[in-house]
This record gives structure tokens, sequence and C-alpha cells, in this order.
């Protein structure tokens, strides 16, 4: 008896087939650039808590840092990390539609990834408390 081989669709061949058609449909990489999107704005209202303004305090002489900044610190890296998870599963998904089905290259959902990226490397380095 000879065995049939499957055929793989070009881009998917380290993932799961089920899985890879799941997260490939247009209706998944809509929801997930969606709340990529969402979670970004999230990102930069709170930013804030992580930045100068709770690293300076009020402005007021005599004013320190926020008695809470450990907590907002520790929220803000949970959050980035929380977008930039979801950021990178929405590129994912679109990126397998783009070589499967030469869907459009997801543009505004590369560059989105890149400031996440870019975010995270200035909370990393502290230079968001300049």
């Amino acid at each position: 008896m000879k065995k049939q081989g499957q055929r793989k669709e070009p881009g998917m061949s380290s993932v799961s087939p089920d899985w890879a058609k799941a997260i490939a449909t247009p209706l998944a990489g809509q929801v997930l650039a969606i709340a990529f999107g969402l979670l970004f704005l999230f990102q930069c209202m709170i930013l804030p808590l992580a930045g100068k303004a709770a690293m300076g305090g009020s402005g007021s002489p005599g004013a320190g840092p926020a008695p809470t900044l450990w907590k907002n610190l520790v929220f803000f890296g949970v959050m980035l990390l929380v977008t930039l998870l979801t950021g990178g599963a929405a590129f994912y998904s679109k990126w397998l539609r783009y070589r499967t089905e030469r869907a459009p290259f997801p543009v505004t959902t590369a560059i989105l990834l890149g400031l996440t990226v870019a975010l995270l490397l200035a909370f990393v380095t502290g230079s968001l408390r300049l």
C-alpha cells in the first residue's frame, strides 16, 4: 500500500493545518486587527502611568514619584505584552492570507506592530522616564 502525502499549503508548514486554517480566515484577521488597534489606543492612553508624569510627580516643588509607581509599571508592562501578542497574532493571521490567497500585505498592522515593539524597547531601556 502506498501512502498518499498530504498537500501542504505554502506558508503553513510549521503550524497544524486546522489551527492555521482557523486563524487565516478573514474574520479572524479582522477581529484580531481591531482588537490590536483598540489595545494600542488603550496603551497610548495609559502611557502617562509609566512615563515622565509618573516619574516626576505633579511638577510642584518637592513632589516625587507616585507611591504606586511599581504597580503602574507592572500594569503598563503586562498590557504592553498583551498588546504585542495580539498584534503578533493579527499580523500572522493577515500574513498567512497574504501568502496563501494573495491578499494585500497588512501594512497598517505591520506599522502598529513596529510602533508597539518600539514602545516596548523604550519601556525596557527606561527611555519613557526622561
